[in-house]
């Protein structure tokens, strides 16, 4: 008898601090390090390293999406399980001071050389701050 494929993921997205998601979905999309990937029921084991950016899920014609910062995802066939520095959900993102991280960090930028220590953390406040301004946005 041959195996059939899974219809739906159970995705779990955690933090040191706590559980964000645990929901069955039937598409996943992350913000891996190399680039976005896709992710739908059956796909091939993997381990990657994630980025600062966007999750999406979708069940059914609903999608949902977070902030993720940093972190890793394993992949199963029927499973995905997130593991991020930090988490962030579109009702807990306060635009108003996502604006103003971004505004400080671009100043910021500025006047700091590529090469100087500063630039990654600099940097990094300003991606997240502009994934927090899109995921509000959409």
């Amino acid at each position: 008898m041959a195996d059939t494929l899974p219809t739906k993921i159970r995705l779990t997205v955690v933090t040191r601090e706590r559980k964000i998601v645990e929901v069955d979905v039937e598409e996943i999309e992350l913000p891996a390090f190399d680039g976005e990937i896709g992710i739908l029921p059956g796909h091939t084991p993997l381990l990657t390293t994630l980025r600062i950016g966007q999750m999406r899920y979708r069940t059914g014609s609903t999608v949902n999406r977070l902030v993720l910062s940093w972190g890793f995802a394993e992949v199963l066939p029927d499973r995905v399980i997130v593991l991020a520095e930090r988490g962030v959900l579109p009702a807990e993102i306060d635009y108003a001071a996502a604006q103003s991280e971004r505004t400080a960090a671009e100043k910021e930028l500025a006047y700091l050389s590529s090469h100087d220590p500063e630039f990654a953390i600099v940097e990094a406040r300003l991606e997240e701050s502009v994934a927090m301004i899109n995921v509000h946005h959409e």
